[in-house]
């Protein structure tokens, strides 16, 4: 039997078959793990892709959730925390905290298992007030009758007179008395004069001449601001040097910025320790502003018509400097000046108990003082400081703007001659709103105050009515602005938000010094009453956190309670007022 054998030649092509099976093997097997890392490469990818797209929505989700949120509050309309917006498969969710006049606002974007937030810090430009007295008294004076009350102080420009048994708990301060009318001033005012916008105009300075040989007690100019500064102007009164300002002064005070509205109007400024100018010598009024900025800087009103003989205004870079060079301004600066004054005095008042209370005032009559400052009706100061009005007429017409710029009060909410009214218990919300007619509420009703209103007729609140800010005032202040008359009686109640230190203040803007253009009656409680033009009486147990007037009368009974926390209240400007975004970032 013969065997199988492979020839050479056979032998040789199998080797080489094996060796190229060998090879396609291997090749087929690198191709392979190549092709799996193509694969786990592209795979991976195409996961990138698709988070980075679900991460970019939901990013622009949680900017759209800011965005929405900051435009509700700028202009005036309604948000609450836990809100969601939707942007095409992505959704955001609104978480709104608020402390004082910031809000912070939280929007968390979702797509899927992706999460982006998004975190913006906004700032209310809100109006200051400090109310430091009970009763807070201009030139009309305070008036108290029998058994009248203030459980707090007083301060009056004008004189202060008690009947029997009125009592003034904390203590009582009349100012040296004005004249009625200023010194000197010129008033006339037909263009801009800005200042503080570059640092070649941070100073500001107008020339008067004195007409009598008189101390200097009251300096108004008349002034607006453009924007939103945030720090006070210095007032000082200089000597004339060659015709500029002399480096030096002879008397300073300080303007508050919160008290310059963006509407022009007189800043009256009351100068502590005045001095005596001389008749025929020429002097300055200089506004000194330490910074300064292109967006947010002052207006002092001018006359282009450079009528006030001998005198013009200037400024300057630097007006203390010993080499400050001055510009004319092309013009006289609108400003008043009061000179001399009368004596003021407190009659028949008891202050204080037997621990506590000081009178200061020119003269005391038939007055009890107690207290350890001023043990005796003998206290004498010679010329106590003026408190000016804290609130001037041009953040007046602002607090007027804003409510504006949320419309005309119109039927169904106001009647066709422009009224509103609301009554037998009846619920209602307005605001901001300016109001043609007058606003009443009255048997119970209740009104919720969404925005500063602006009434051009008259208020009347009695039977128990309600009013009240809106939760979202925060630990913000409302006004309600009345261009005539106010009448509150029959245990109406006002209240804030609901936050500690929030308050209504009810303003009535009437021009009329000798004029009741508010009578508070019968146990109306809890709000802030201001007549800055005209005075108020309370009668009848009537109640107040705070009054500030020209002029203000206790009836019999009467009783004003001041809360310590109006040292510093902060007032809502409105839509037109706006908000300065703080800070606007990702976060973790």
């Amino acid at each position: 039997m013969r065997g199988f054998a492979l020839s050479p030649a056979s032998l040789c092509g199998f080797r080489d078959g094996f060796a190229a099976l060998t090879a396609a093997i291997f090749v087929f097997a690198v191709s392979a793990v190549i092709i799996a890392g193509f694969t786990f490469v592209a795979l991976r990818e195409v996961r990138i892709t698709r988070n980075l797209s679900s991460s970019v929505r939901g990013y622009y989700a949680a900017e759209s959730g800011v965005e929405d949120a900051i435009y509700r509050f700028v202009s005036g309309k309604q948000i609450v925390s836990g809100e969601t917006i939707s942007t095409g498969t992505a959704t955001g969710t609104i978480v709104i905290t608020a402390a004082g006049s910031q809000k912070t606002i939280t929007v968390e974007g979702v797509l899927g298992n992706v999460y982006r937030t998004v975190e913006a810090v906004i700032a209310e430009n809100t109006v200051g007030a400090s109310f430091f007295y009970g009763v807070q008294v201009s030139d009309g004076g305070l008036q108290m009758s029998n058994n009248s009350t203030v459980n707090g102080n007083v301060y009056s420009n004008g004189d202060i007179n008690g009947g029997a048994g009125s009592t003034i708990t904390g203590s009582a301060t009349v100012a040296g008395g004005i004249n009625a009318n200023p010194s000197v001033q010129w008033t006339a005012e037909n263009a801009d004069q800005n200042f503080a916008t570059v640092s070649s105009n941070r100073d500001i300075a107008q020339s008067f001449t004195a007409n009598a040989s008189d101390k200097i007690n009251k300096v108004s100019v008349y002034l607006a601001k453009v924007g939103n500064p945030t720090s006070n102007i210095t007032l000082y009164i200089t000597t004339d040097n060659g015709g500029k300002p002399a480096s030096s002064d002879i008397a300073s005070a300080v303007i508050s910025y919160t008290s310059v509205g963006i509407t022009a109007s007189w800043i009256d400024t009351a100068l502590p320790n005045p001095p005596t100018l001389t008749a025929g010598a020429k002097y300055w009024i200089v506004l000194d502003y330490g910074s300064n900025s292109s967006s947010n800087y002052w207006n002092w009103r001018k006359d282009a018509s450079d009528g006030y003989a001998g005198n013009t205004g200037r400024y300057t870079s630097n007006w203390s400097s010993g080499s400050a060079s001055w510009t004319n301004v092309g013009g006289d600066l609108a400003f008043r000046v009061w000179l001399g004054g009368v004596n003021t005095k407190i009659d028949g008042v008891t202050i204080g108990n037997a621990t506590s209370g000081e009178g200061h005032a020119n003269l005391f009559i038939d007055a009890t003082v107690h207290g350890s400052s001023c043990p005796n009706a003998y206290c004498f100061v010679e010329n106590p400081l003026r408190q000016e009005m804290p609130i001037s007429d041009g953040v007046i017409q602002d607090w007027r703007n804003a409510a504006a710029a949320g419309g005309t009060c119109a039927p169904p909410d106001c009647d066709a001659s422009g009224n509103f009214k609301i009554t037998g218990g009846a619920s209602k919300s307005i605001g901001p709103k300016k109001i043609t007619g007058n606003l009443e509420v009255d048997n119970n009703a209740i009104l919720t105050v969404t925005g500063t209103l602006w009434v051009q007729g008259n208020v009347v609140y009695s039977n128990g009515c309600i009013v009240k800010l809106a939760p979202s005032y925060g630990g913000n202040s409302g006004v309600i602005v009345v261009d005539g008359t106010a009448n509150v009686s029959n245990n109406c109640s006002f209240s804030g938000s609901g936050v500690s230190g929030s308050y209504i203040m009810l303003l009535s803007a009437k021009d009329a010094p000798t004029e009741n253009v508010m009578t508070i009656d019968n146990n109306a409680t809890g709000v802030i009453y201001y007549a800055s033009n005209g005075r108020i009486k309370f009668s009848n147990n009537a109640a107040a956190k705070e009054a500030t007037a020209y002029g203000i009368t206790l009836d019999n009974n009467a009783v004003i309670t001041y809360e310590s926390g109006l040292s510093s209240v902060s007032f809502s400007s409105g839509p037109s007022g706006g908000y300065d975004i703080v800070s606007w970032e990702e976060v973790e």
